[in-house]
Parts: C-alpha cells; structure tokens; sequence
C-alpha cells in the first residue's frame, strides 16, 4: 500500500474510530484500525466486536493494499504533524512508514487478515431522516439509559417504529423514562430493537455531524447506519424491552409552567446540601409558584421560591434532584411543563414548546 492524503481528512477519519476502538483489549488486533486502500479512497474501519465503523477520506493510490495499525498511535502522530503538508502512507513487511514535510515515523503492524470482518445484515426495514432530528432525539433520551448490567434490556435505547409511521427513541432506569418521536416521510415496516449504549452515542455524533440525510436499517440482529462517508454497524440487544406505554401517565390534574433555566440553577444550589445518596428535593406546588427546599443528615438546610404557572391544589412531592436536572439537561425549551396527579403518582415533564419529546419521572416518599 502507497498513498497520499490531505493531513485534515486522515486525522478526521482516524478521529471518528477513536471511541469505538476497545481500549482495554483482550485481542491485540481490536487495539487497531483497518486501512484498506482502493478506488483513488482510503477505507478506515475499527470495531469492538460489537460496535463497528467504516469512514473514508479521498487519497491519491499509487498502490492498493491493507493493513491495521494502532489506532491511538496513528491518531496521536497525525494530531501533531503539519497541517498544512500532505501525508504518504506506506506499508513495508510489519510496519507502516509515515511521511508528512520533514516528518518521518516508522509504526509496528499487524496482518489485515486477522482483523473482524465488518459484517452488515440484511434488513426489510431501511429508513431515511435527516441527522439533526436523530441527534435531536438521542439528547432527548440518551440520559435516561440504565447503568445496571444486570438489567441488560434497560441499557440501551429502545428504537422503534410503529403502524403509523411514527419513529420512537425510549429509554428508562426503572426510575424515569425519556420518548422522543417524529413522524416519517415514508413507509417502513414495524419493528422494535434495543440498541446499546455504545451505539447510541456513536449514533448520536456521526448525526450530529452529517448536515445530509442519514439511512438506519433495522434488522433482527443488526442496526446499521449511513451518514455521509461513514457506516456504522452494531449488534443489538437480545431482549424485550418493557411495555413503556403504561408508564406514561395520562388525564394530569393540575400542571406548573416554569421557566427552565431558572429552575435549574435553583435546584443546583439547593442540591449542595441535599443528601449525597438519595439527592432528595422536595417541591412544593402552590398557586404562589414552587418552593424547593432541601436537608440532609447534618440539619443543614437550603429553600427558595421560584415563580410559577400553577393551577391546582397545594401540593409537595419528593424527586431525585439529579434525576431532574437531567431532565431539564435534555429539554430545549425556555419553559418547562410539569404535570401532576398527587404526590405519589408519576410526574409528566416536557418543554412548553415541544410536541416531540416527554419525560416521566416516578417520585420519593418525603
């Protein structure tokens, strides 16, 4: 193999495979990228086993060929050498020779045959949506996945599309749950699949940066994306994900408007003193507004006021002050709206503004 390319498109290529490169590596090959050059291109592809993706960058080929080398490695000569000057790649037996202006490496090899083939699963359902709105939706949920491994089916993000045509993101701990939906602008067959985290948040970037449309393909096995130059494969979780339909509560009684920010900033202070463990806030609906007020084991103390919409009967509810301020993380709105039955049913909170996304957030006894 004998190329030269830009030193903006290498390193943006490389860049991309970064996270999906297994850091704490059994297999020494997952410790490398795939290069392959072909067709006047140069293919990037790293994997995990699980996750995979392939980029690519416009290179002039003065000869075809394969190798891996290491990811981190590479990236890190790249990031230092001249932007301004071109850089030739070249493969000898067990190395890679590096060239840039007056720059010159020389990098340990591995064989491309041992490398993970990047297997991509044939799929019914294929769909196509433009990056913002993905990227728009995975903020809306992304916070909401579990960290409990021994609840693998809550980890990831519940993607799903229904008979009516209607995209759907849902992701619960048990404790809150995040939906984000959009209507599609084409047919697509039904289908349900739980994508891990990993995924999710390679999803989330590669659509953030592809001002295109993207394409998703869910299969049985497989979710595969394509963005631009870049196609990312990941297996799914094998698993049902729960019936999340009867968690969303319907028919509130009463509900608060509350200007986002604001809110916030108060819950952050009044969190410095609110019990380390359970970060337990208590909030008090009245036709004033909201006091939110806090303790912990010390007999330390914080309360403010914050003003409010609210048009209902006097009522206090316990919350996880950090389950909400990720709630309000995730919402774009400058006003949120807070929904409620009592204080032990659970809360429905979405921007004012925003018909796309809803978060439930179960309360604490107080």
């Amino acid at each position: 193999m004998k190329i030269t390319l830009s030193r903006a498109s290498l390193l943006q290529a490389v860049q991309r495979c970064q996270s999906i490169v297994e850091k704490r590596h059994t297999i020494p090959i997952l410790a490398n990228i795939l290069l392959q050059a072909e067709n006047n291109r140069l293919l990037v592809t790293a994997t995990d086993m699980e996750v995979g993706l392939r980029s690519q960058a416009d290179a002039l080929v003065e000869e075809q060929g394969s190798i891996t080398v290491s990811a981190a490695k590479l990236f890190n000569i790249i990031k230092e050498l001249d932007p301004e000057q071109d850089v030739q790649l070249e493969t000898g037996d067990s190395f890679v020779s590096i060239r840039s202006g007056r720059s010159r490496f020389r990098v340990a090899s591995l064989a491309p045959d041992e490398f993970p083939a990047l297997r991509e699963e044939g799929s019914e359902a294929s769909l196509v949506v433009s990056g913002v709105t993905i990227a728009d939706m995975v903020a809306a949920t992304a916070f909401a996945m579990s960290t409990d491994e021994t609840r693998k089916y809550l980890t990831g993000t519940l993607f799903e599309v229904d008979d009516e045509q209607m995209l759907r993101l849902v992701t619960t701990d048990g404790h809150r749950l995040a939906l984000s939906e959009v209507r599609l602008q084409q047919s697509c067959p039904a289908r349900q699949c739980i994508v891990p985290r990993k995924a999710v948040m390679e999803i989330r970037k590669l659509s953030e940066e592809c001002s295109e449309q993207i394409e998703l393909f869910l299969g049985e096995r497989q979710i595969r994306m394509v963005a631009g130059d870049n196609v990312l494969t990941s297996k799914l979780i094998d698993a049902r994900f729960p019936v999340y339909q009867d968690v969303i509560p319907t028919g509130h009684s009463t509900r608060a408007i509350v200007a986002r920010n604001e809110f916030d900033q108060v819950l952050r202070r009044s969190m410095i003193v609110a019990n380390e463990f359970t970060h337990d806030i208590r909030l008090l609906f009245s036709d004033q507004g909201i006091d939110i007020s806090a303790h912990n084991t010390e007999q330390e103390e914080a309360e403010e006021h914050i003003a409010a919409d609210y048009n209902g009967q006097e009522t206090a509810i316990g919350f996880n002050g950090r389950y909400l301020r990720d709630t309000l993380g995730a919402i774009r709105s400058a006003a949120v709206k807070i929904e409620l039955n009592d204080e032990l049913s659970p809360v429905l909170i979405s921007g004012e503004d925003d018909v796309q996304s809803r978060h439930v957030i179960m309360p604490m006894r107080i």
